[in-house]
């Protein structure tokens, strides 16, 4: 299995603007009726203003790579072109 942490660091006063694309795309519901995925979902730290934390967990790193040729995946990096200044990725196998 492959857990992902996905940080999203929002342009300054962006954060609510990219949760709102976010929402209205409905990502989260589409992305996790894909193949493989076992978990989508995001959440707000507390301590890091502007910042998004994104869960994804796929059954497979094929999956996960799948994902990323999907309409899902090109939806959200034009959300993320406008509002999010840089993105950070760990991703772990278990």
């Amino acid at each position: 299995m492959l857990s992902m942490i996905v940080y999203y660091h929002c342009k300054d006063g962006k954060l609510l603007d990219f949760l709102t694309a976010v929402g209205n795309a409905h990502i989260a519901k589409r992305c996790q009726g894909e193949p493989g995925n076992v978990q989508y979902e995001y959440f707000l730290p507390l301590d890091k203003p502007d910042t998004v934390l994104l869960l994804e967990k796929w059954e497979t790193e094929e999956a996960q790579r799948a994902h990323l040729d999907t309409e899902n995946f090109k939806l959200l990096s034009e959300i993320k072109a406008q509002f999010v200044e840089s993105t950070k990725i760990e991703r772990y196998v278990v």
